[in-house]
C-alpha cells in the first residue's frame, strides 16, 4: 500500500519532507539551548556573587 505512495513521490515532495524535518530538528535544538541556558546563567551569576 505504501510502496506505491513512496515510489510516486516527486522531487518537490521529497524537498518538502526534508525541509520540514530540518525545521523540526532546528526547533528541537533551539528549545534545548533555551532550556539549558538559564542553568548556565544562574551558575555563572552565583559564582560571581560568591567572589564579590
Amino acid at each position: 500500500m505504501f510502496t506505491n505512495l513512496i515510489k510516486s513521490t516527486t522531487k518537490l515532495d521529497r524537498a518538502i519532507v526534508i525541509s520540514i524535518a530540518a525545521m523540526l530538528t532546528f526547533n528541537v535544538l533551539a528549545l534545548t539551548a533555551q532550556v539549558q541556558s538559564p542553568t548556565v546563567i544562574a551558575q555563572v551569576s552565583g559564582e560571581a556573587a560568591g567572589q564579590a
